[in-house]
């Protein structure tokens, strides 16, 4: 019997011996208590008492009287009522905890130091997300996020993404921004949802980053987000004029504003592009 199988079931709240017998009625169907204990090797009292908590819990149930024969749910529909039932103790508790938690928690802010858990950090508030997504992302990100992005579009979400470089989404508005090539400041990343939560990454090594729900950050970041958007439309609209006023990249406009570094490396960006691209800034 598979030992790991019998580990992730202990996990979702089985005994030892309750996991050993599912899967053996599983493998053995209307089985006997008595051939359940010899086939496992358990105490007969251990076996009585399992069956009995497992028939409890609807995970088997009683096929025949005399005698008694057993047949195990079938897995499909064990692990989703386990699932709903989760799902529901989760919502009650979540409940039960936000009673208890004070006002000034909101604002409290939350570092994160790597880059595994700034990415798991992202899904996890993508999924979370009810109303609204809004994001600045590099296309190479949307690796790991297209699922939980396309799952949050299929449950109603408004997704919002000004994306540096190519890629094939059908599951946003998307404002096309420069390649990340050409992009002055790094691999930066940006995401609200629902207008209460947000996150702020540089996936730079060493990457760093940080989660708030502070109603003043999370404003700054959505503006922020939205100011990418306006920007990326109005140099769709207007790409000649722009360049024409500002250089190529707007490098006139934003020497002065970036910091000496950057600004140095924006000037060789434009230097080697001879030709003017038609995209808009990044958010550096």
């Amino acid at each position: 019997m598979a030992t790991s199988s019998i580990d992730e079931m202990k996990r979702l709240g089985f005994t030892g011996a309750e996991a050993q017998i599912y899967m053996f009625l599983l493998q053995s169907p209307h089985a006997t208590g008595y051939e359940i204990s010899k086939g496992l090797g358990l105490p007969r009292a251990n076996t009585y008492q399992a069956l009995e908590t497992l028939a409890a819990k609807e995970h088997i149930t009683a096929v025949s009287k005399d005698p008694v024969r057993y047949a195990a749910l079938s897995p499909a529909l064990l692990l989703k009522r386990i699932q709903e039932e989760t799902r529901r103790r989760c919502q009650d508790l979540e409940q039960q905890l936000a009673r208890l938690e004070k006002p000034d928690t909101a604002g409290h802010f939350w570092e994160l130091r790597e880059q595994s858990r700034i990415e798991q950090r992202l899904c996890e508030l993508i999924d979370t997300a009810t109303q609204r997504i809004a994001a600045s992302l590099w296309a190479e990100d949307l690796h790991k996020l297209s699922e939980p992005l396309q799952a949050a579009r299929q449950r109603g979400c408004t997704i919002i993404l000004n994306l540096f470089g190519e890629a094939k989404v059908d599951f946003a508005t998307i404002y096309q921004h420069e390649p990340p090539e050409k992009v002055i400041g790094g691999h930066l990343v940006a995401l609200a949802i629902d207008f209460r939560e947000a996150l702020v990454a540089s996936l730079d090594s060493p990457a760093t980053g940080v989660v708030t729900q502070n109603r003043t950050l999370v404003s700054v970041v959505e503006k922020l987000i939205r100011g990418e958007s306006y920007l990326a439309s109005i140099y769709e609209r207007f790409p000649v004029e722009l360049e024409e006023t500002f250089g190529p990249h707007l490098v006139h406009l934003r020497q002065r504003l970036l910091p000496e570094g950057d600004a140095a490396q924006l000037v060789a960006i434009t230097t080697v592009d001879s030709k003017s691209v038609h995209l808009p800034a990044d958010f550096a």
